[in-house]
């Protein structure tokens, strides 16, 4: 039997072994590792991390400018439901009041009063009412105290003259004179009328009867009276 006494070094022969395993792992191993890397760098790398947050930036800003654009259509819709008739009635209004007040301004305009509505003798002595008979005969219209003219009766002295038979010792006269006739309805016209003397129980003695005038200017009356002929004759007022 023979026995080898050669002596193989391990290195030598392990050797190719080992170059062959490192060769296989170098190629087998370094590829996964390239892959791995490369997977690790596109999944957890920046890119889907954007992605996300700029998806959900966007989706606020749509929401916020959804929002904006609602509010602003509201706001318009209600302006124009609220607004526009709103506006219309303003305008119609308006029209209507500039058209009264067109219309008043053409009737004042229009209307032409004559000059003795603003040239007149004014009168305000109260004693001429027919509820003053605290003096008897201390008053008369004759020519001494009393001028023709067209007279006025306001303030104190009442309106116009007394249409009513006065009672005996009113507007402090035995014989008070009333005016019997009637009142012009259109303003600048002028009546003609009768003014009566109640004396003895004659309601309109025929002695004493006086046609005076009458006109209406546009609110108020004017009178064109004239002297009595006798005492403790006088023009009794009323209001």
């Amino acid at each position: 039997m023979i026995t080898s006494t050669e002596v193989v070094p391990i290195s030598s022969g392990f050797s190719p072994i080992r170059s062959q395993h490192s060769i296989v792992d170098e190629r087998q191993f370094q590829p996964f590792q390239q892959e791995k890397y490369q997977a690790w760098t596109t999944e957890n790398s920046q890119e889907p991390f954007i992605s996300k947050s700029t998806i959900i930036e966007s989706k606020s800003d749509s929401f916020k400018k959804y929002l904006t654009t609602k509010c602003i259509m509201s706001f318009l819709i209600g302006f124009i439901i609220c607004g526009i008739p709103l506006a219309v009635m303003s305008a119609l209004y308006g029209q209507k009041k500039t058209s009264s007040s067109s219309s008043s301004d053409s009737s004042s305009s229009s209307v032409s009063l004559p000059s003795q509505c603003t040239s007149y003798i004014a009168n305000s002595d109260s004693t001429r009412l027919t509820t003053y008979t605290s003096c008897l005969n201390c008053f008369y219209d004759t020519s001494s105290s009393f001028t023709t003219g067209w007279y006025r009766f306001m303030n104190t002295a009442g309106t116009q003259l007394a249409t009513t038979p006065p009672s005996y010792g009113s507007c402090g006269v035995s014989y008070p004179a009333w005016y019997n006739g009637t009142f012009p309805s259109t303003a600048g016209s002028t009546v003609t009328g009768t003014v009566c003397v109640q004396l003895s129980g004659n309601l309109c003695h025929s002695s004493y009867i006086t046609t005076i005038s009458v006109t209406n200017c546009n609110g108020y009356y004017v009178f064109y009276l004239i002297p009595m002929t006798t005492t403790n004759i006088r023009y009794c007022t009323t209001f």
